[in-house]
């Protein structure tokens, strides 16, 4: 692990990605990327921008993206919760029980 350096990070210039080591790549566009795979299923989590996440924090947040994986949680989704971003499913029960009761009819009610 570690190919990149703070140094080539930030003097890179050509559009592309660059791989870290370990499924942890910067996006030229310039984003940290950690790509991981589970159960055949191959996700590409974002970790920040390259202006906001220094190397070393990239590479810290790519560990801990990859141990959540491997333990079945799900980073995004958890990061949306502490966010405190509602499901659809949440969302859709407030905006039911919102406007039910402007719904006059008791068959619009039902569906």
């Amino acid at each position: 692990m570690g190919r990149l350096s703070a140094t080539s990070v930030k003097a890179t210039k050509e559009p592309g990605r660059y791989g870290d080591g370990d499924g942890l790549y910067l996006v030229v566009s310039k984003s940290w990327v950690c790509r991981v795979q589970k159960n055949g299923k191959r996700r590409d989590i974002g970790l920040g921008s390259v202006k906001k996440v220094p190397l070393a924090l990239a590479r810290e947040r790519a560990v801990k993206t990859r141990m959540q994986v491997e333990v079945g949680i799900d980073p995004v989704s958890e990061r949306r919760k502490e966010a405190g971003i509602p499901t659809f499913r949440e969302a859709v029960t407030l905006v039911f029980a919102e406007n039910k009761a402007s719904w006059k009819n008791q068959k619009h009610r039902a569906q």
